[in-house]
Formats: C-alpha cells, structure tokens, sequence
C-alpha cells in the first residue's frame, strides 16, 4: 500500500505552493513534516487526503481506499458530551460496524491508551493530554491503512508532550500502519519519523532519521546533534 504523488502542482492566487512534486509514501513508515507556519505544511496535508485538489498531476492511493485514511487534526475536533467510551465507539458506528465488535475494539484501545479508567467520564472534563489520547484512539479504532496527525502535541505540557509522542510509537508500531505527522516541533519530528520532510523551492525533501534505532534517544547525544541538524536545514528555507 501506498500514496503515490505524481507531477502534482498546486497554486493558491499567484502563489506557487508546490511545483512538479513527486514522491511515494511507503507502507509502515513514519513520515514527519516539519517547518515553521506559513511554509505549506497544511495545504500539503489537505492534497495527500484529497480534501484540495491540485492545480495540475495527482494523489493516487495504491492498495486501499480513501476511506482508509485517518485524520487527527490539531484541534481534536471530539463531542465534549461524549463519555470517552462512546467517543471511541463513534467511528465504528459511523462505518456500520458490528456492536460485539465495537465492544471488543474499543475495550482493546481503551487498555492501550491508559483510558480504562476515564471510559464513563466525559470528554469535556479530560485534561489536555487525557483528550488527545481520545482523540488519536479515534483514529486508530478502524485500523487505518495511512494515518495523518495535524500538531498532535502543540497545545500540551512537556510531559504530556513526551507521553503522547511514546504512545504514537507504540501504536504505530503494534499497527503497522503508514503514519503523516505535521508539526513544527523539531525534536518531536526527530524523536518520531523514520524520514522527515522538508519544503523548499516548491518541493519536499526528505532527511532519513538516523537516531530512530537508538535506545533511550532522548538521553543520546546524537539525538541533540541531528536535532540541531535538522532546525539549520529547516531555516535554510
């Protein structure tokens, strides 16, 4: 499975947002675009779910439907008089599946989120952290094929931060599913993507993650050097 960008161009009035753009996103990878507001990382993430459509070329998804594409946006977009329970379950019941299933799949995620506890507790009264957890298990309960995370952690504390970034790790990797992440944060793009990309010149460029096999990265040298690394490459813009 796959998304295929081909020779695509977008333009919005007489801004020229991406030129001639090719690249191929492979099957259980994280990819991470990182850079500052106003760099196109939103327009790209509307194009590679098909909510815009490019000026020229196109997004073509190989092996699965666009209904296998998940969106988590940046401001969690959850029903705040939902018992987070239901909030799991809304996806499910949207796509018709059935109730015994339902109940399995959403026990299973609750467990894995740290949820259990909070299940008959509304979502209006979760914390932060707590409702970003909801959020991201709603994009996981139908097992999406390509996941896509808007900011998952902008609005957070540190350890919220940090916790969420684990948890994303650990689904992605229980999964195997394609993961996008959007953010501006340069050390959650190194902490988390396999490859990260760039925008420049109307093109991505990509930076393979050379830390992501480390053990305990954030306690690792490396780590704060490729960080480094990377914030230069992103001001080079």
């Amino acid at each position: 499975m796959e998304i295929q960008i081909k020779n695509l161009n977008f333009q919005f009035k007489n801004n020229i947002i991406f030129q001639n753009l090719n690249y191929t996103f492979q099957e259980n990878k994280i990819y991470v675009l990182v850079g500052p507001s106003g760099v196109g990382k939103s327009t790209f993430l509307d194009l590679l779910t098909k909510s815009l459509t490019p000026s020229q070329g196109e997004v073509i998804y190989h092996g699965f439907s666009a209904q296998e594409v998940m969106t988590v946006f940046q401001n969690n977009q959850l029903f705040p008089w939902l018992k987070v329970i239901d909030a799991l379950r809304l996806p499910l019941k949207i796509q018709k599946v059935a109730k015994e299933q339902q109940i399995t799949k959403v026990k299973t995620l609750l467990e894995d989120l740290n949820l259990t506890p909070l299940a008959e507790q509304k979502v209006a009264t979760l914390s932060g952290g707590q409702a970003q957890r909801v959020a991201i298990g709603q994009g996981l309960v139908v097992n999406p094929s390509f996941l896509c995370l808007d900011e998952p952690t902008s609005s957070l504390d540190m350890e919220s931060k940090e916790e969420i970034q684990r948890l994303i790790l650990q689904e992605q990797k229980k999964h195997g599913n394609t993961l996008f992440i959007v953010t501006h944060d340069i050390e959650e793009a190194a902490f988390l993507g396999d490859e990260i990309l760039l925008i420049r010149n109307q093109q991505l460029h990509p930076l393979t993650n050379p830390t992501k096999t480390l053990r305990e990265r954030r306690d690792s040298l490396d780590f704060y050097e490729f960080c480094i690394q990377l914030r230069k490459e992103v001001r080079r813009r």
